[in-house]
């Protein structure tokens, strides 16, 4: 989106709409919180998912946690390939400190974050030397 300032957005799917949660921007901190992975920092945008799982388990009791990781990665693979069409490049991160995005991020208690993807422009590729 164009003319987006620097900061934590909350998509509302309802009414499709993104809704600022604080300004500033958080990709350094993110970096840190996911194990000093740089590519979150220089990423153009970060997606996080994430879920609240009693929305699944209350329908479908624990196996609902399940669908949820199912679902996730369906929502992370529309995104990957989404991307590729558009020639950017993402990946997958799953390895950080939730305590540390959880917080970074102002998520509600019950918000648990599952993956990270880093969206941006690919490199250009080096040549052969």
């Amino acid at each position: 989106m164009s003319g987006l300032a620097a900061g934590v957005y909350r998509y509302l799917p309802h009414s499709h709409q993104l809704v600022i949660v604080t300004t500033g921007d958080k990709r350094g901190s993110l970096a840190t919180a996911a194990l000093g992975q740089g590519w979150l920092r220089k990423s153009a945008v970060v997606v996080v998912f994430a879920a609240v799982f009693k929305r699944t388990t209350i329908k479908y009791g624990e196996r609902g946690k399940q669908y949820v990781h199912i679902e996730v990665g369906h929502a992370a693979q529309n995104l990957s390939l989404q991307a590729a069409a558009m020639n950017l490049g993402t990946v997958t991160v799953g390895a950080f400190n939730d305590h540390s995005v959880k917080q970074l991020l102002h998520m509600q208690v019950n918000e648990h974050p599952l993956y990270l993807m880093p969206v941006g422009r690919l490199a250009e590729p080096k040549q052969a030397r």
